[in-house]
């Protein structure tokens, strides 16, 4: 039995380790580098380059059914085993394209921060924190897909200059509220 449990707790480590390195979050000053695309390219796909980004939240609701606002974590993350590259299509704007997507999804994770700050929560919170984050997800997809639309992912390259310019300052904007 002993055997049993010390494989099974091995196990458990091994798993937890795992998940834990499946995602890697937002860091001032960090900026993402080809070797953390560790999936392999969609087949078929039209594209050069896919970074998978998203926005993860941890919270802990006290006994009067309120959320504890100071154990909330929300972090941006990119997770490098779903992002790929083709190496013979990209050049130094798709990396700067897929870093905006990056820096997008770090923006709300501001900005659902913010939220979280000024929202006077009652005992309903885990629906009304729901619901925040409902709406600042549905922005975060709407942004990433405008910003694919008008850069023509990464071809236009004006449009890329101006998108960055407007999440740079973003990211100033909301700088309160950075992790």
């Amino acid at each position: 039995m002993k055997p049993l449990v010390l494989v099974g707790f091995c196990l458990f480590v091994l798993f937890g380790f795992q998940r834990k390195s499946a995602r890697m979050p937002w860091r001032d000053g960090h900026t993402l580098s080809w070797s953390d695309f560790q999936g392999l390219p969609s087949k078929g796909s039209a594209f050069s380059a896919s970074s998978n980004t998203g926005i993860s939240h941890r919270f802990t609701i006290k006994s009067t059914g309120i959320i504890d606002k100071s154990k909330s974590i929300i972090k941006a993350n990119f997770y490098p085993k779903l992002s790929w590259y083709k190496p013979e299509l990209i050049d130094e704007f798709t990396l700067k394209h897929e870093q905006t997507h990056f820096d997008i999804s770090e923006v709300h994770a501001r900005m659902f921060r913010k939220a979280l700050a000024e929202f006077h929560f009652t005992r309903n919170s885990k629906a009304e924190i729901q619901k925040i984050y409902k709406k600042i997800e549905s922005s975060r997809r709407k942004m990433q897909s405008q910003f694919d639309a008008e850069t023509e992912h990464s071809v236009n390259r004006e449009a890329e200059r101006l998108w960055e310019a407007k999440v740079l300052a973003l990211l100033h904007k909301y700088q309160p509220w950075a992790g």
